[in-house]
């Protein structure tokens, strides 16, 4: 059920008031945004955007999808594409979230199914988000494409805001994540946010789930990810993406060296087996 406008502003209110003492990712700083002190994800009060422009590279039943950067983020991944322009928490334009509205609501009509929230890290900017929703006229059909390291009171404030979870299940593994990304406990916290955010599906949230193929990290990290799903989550969209690029630091190699090289016709045709032997093939989707 979506939320009226006033609900979206009280819980606008909360969240501001709350980045006193941020604990919207699962980091939980404690860092006082409202007053400008440095956090990991650099991020203040404020909410820039650094890009934006209309996609047909998403999911089929996506596209054509408005695409809105948001700037900052909690994740440090060495392969990122918008790095380090991403990491800038002022790269780009304030967003005024009535603007904004408006925006998107003309690219709506001008064809967009959806709206499709990104960074960067889009929940560290949960305010802005639900101040967005109120902003429109009309229920703008939003989706939050996120790295899934939210705390599960993000999820509870977005229940009713957003229509679509985004997530990425990047590894399978915690040594990976620490040392590709630079976070900790990573999988605990992934997983358990899928599943809050599964059990949101009654009110009507739709969540789809990717995974980035990364060469060298068929064993470690896409194997347990999608042995995780097919088990936990065997209903949900599973997105196999294909189109690694060694962006950013990646290319470098000094500490992922397998991360220098784009995915042959081994690591796909591998993936597709592990895929058909966990029998979810009929439901899962690899992508360009």
């Amino acid at each position: 059920m979506p939320l009226t406008r006033e609900q979206l502003l009280e819980r606008a209110y909360q969240t501001k008031s709350s980045l006193r003492s941020c604990t919207l990712c699962e980091r939980r700083c404690g860092v006082d945004r409202l007053a400008g002190q440095p956090a990991p994800c650099g991020l203040g009060a404020e909410t820039h955007c650094f890009k934006r422009h209309l996609s047909y590279a998403e999911e089929l039943d996506l596209i054509p999808s408005y695409m809105v950067y948001f700037a900052g983020c909690n994740f440090r991944c060495a392969f990122c594409v918008q790095a380090p322009t991403c990491f800038d928490p002022i790269r780009g334009e304030r967003v005024d979230p009535e603007a904004l509205a408006a925006e998107c609501g003309r690219q709506v009509d001008q064809g967009a199914t959806t709206i499709n929230l990104l960074g960067g890290e889009p929940s560290l900017h949960l305010h802005t988000i639900l101040e967005l929703a109120a902003a429109a006229p009309r229920p703008l059909p939003l989706i939050l494409n996120s790295n899934f390291y939210m705390t599960p009171e993000v999820l509870d404030l977005l229940d009713g805001a957003v229509g679509i979870y985004l997530a990425d299940f990047k590894f399978g593994n915690d040594t990976c994540a620490d040392r590709i990304a630079g976070v900790d406990r990573y999988v605990e916290v992934v997983t358990r946010n899928l599943l809050h955010a599964a059990r949101q599906r009654a009110g009507g949230a739709r969540l789809m789930v990717r995974h980035l193929l990364m060469p060298g990290h068929l064993e470690c990290c896409f194997k347990p990810v999608a042995a995780w799903m097919a088990e936990h989550l065997p209903d949900v969209p599973f997105n196999v993406m294909e189109g690694y690029v060694p962006a950013w630091r990646a290319a470098e190699g000094r500490r992922n060296p397998e991360l220098t090289r784009t995915l042959d016709a081994g690591d796909r045709a591998a993936a597709r087996e592990v895929l058909v032997r966990l029998q979810v093939s009929a439901r899962k989707e690899i992508c360009a």
